[in-house]
């Protein structure tokens, strides 16, 4: 029997959602949604700002420059070179950032933005490499800015939750991952974006305050 274009489409469909909610981009909007919400007398938060978006956004996202494939004609290896390209920037990119904003005494929600990616960057290798476990980092980019939006701001983030089962289904039609690999992803990532959070001293649906 053959396919139906539905069928078809679907792997096409998923891939370009992944790609839409990728983790640099939704980055990109929970930093802006964070500097929204920063009162205006808020010490270095223009400074505080664009250093986060440069190095938790804008330079991961970069990695998409490895899409060309120069000599390489082979999908799949482009495709996981793009990945790799991906994670190592995000490993070097990450870390710098939560340096660069603790040395300008960024305004802490920044600073905290750059522990949480690192330490969700670091529990990926963990889980991905040495317990050779294939959780989803497409998941968990999405799972960590919805966890964050809901542990400070409550009930108004609560329709975001929405892009979990809309990434699960992306990724799985998309044949990168299976149902329970973007379980687990997600669930790593609001696990510890809610820890992070915690242990920095943001309290639960107090916004921005300390």
């Amino acid at each position: 029997m053959q396919p139906s274009a539905y069928q078809k489409i679907r792997p096409i469909i998923g891939a370009i959602i992944s790609h839409v909610l990728n983790v640099p981009v939704l980055t990109g909007i929970l930093l802006i949604v964070f500097y929204l919400n920063l009162p205006e007398p808020t010490i270095n938060r223009n400074q505080g700002f664009l250093w986060s978006m440069l190095l938790l956004s804008i330079i991961p996202l970069s990695s998409y420059f490895f899409y060309i494939p120069g000599k390489e004609k082979n999908h799949d290896k482009v495709l996981h070179r793009q990945r790799m390209a991906s994670f190592v920037i995000m490993m070097l990119s990450y870390p710098i950032g939560w340096l660069v904003l603790h040395l300008i005494d960024a305004p802490g929600i920044f600073i905290t933005a750059a522990i949480n990616y690192t330490c969700i960057t670091l529990g990926l290798l963990i889980m991905n490499v040495i317990l050779k476990y294939k959780a989803s980092g497409h998941a968990a980019g999405v799972a960590g800015p919805i966890g964050a939006m809901l542990y400070l701001f409550g009930l108004p983030a609560v329709p975001m939750i929405a892009l979990l089962p809309i990434i699960s289904w992306a990724r799985v039609r998309a044949k990168g991952h299976d149902f329970m690999q973007t379980v687990v992803g997600s669930a790593l990532s609001i696990g510890i974006t809610i820890l992070t959070f915690w242990i920095t001293g943001y309290q639960p649906f107090s916004g921005l305050i300390k």
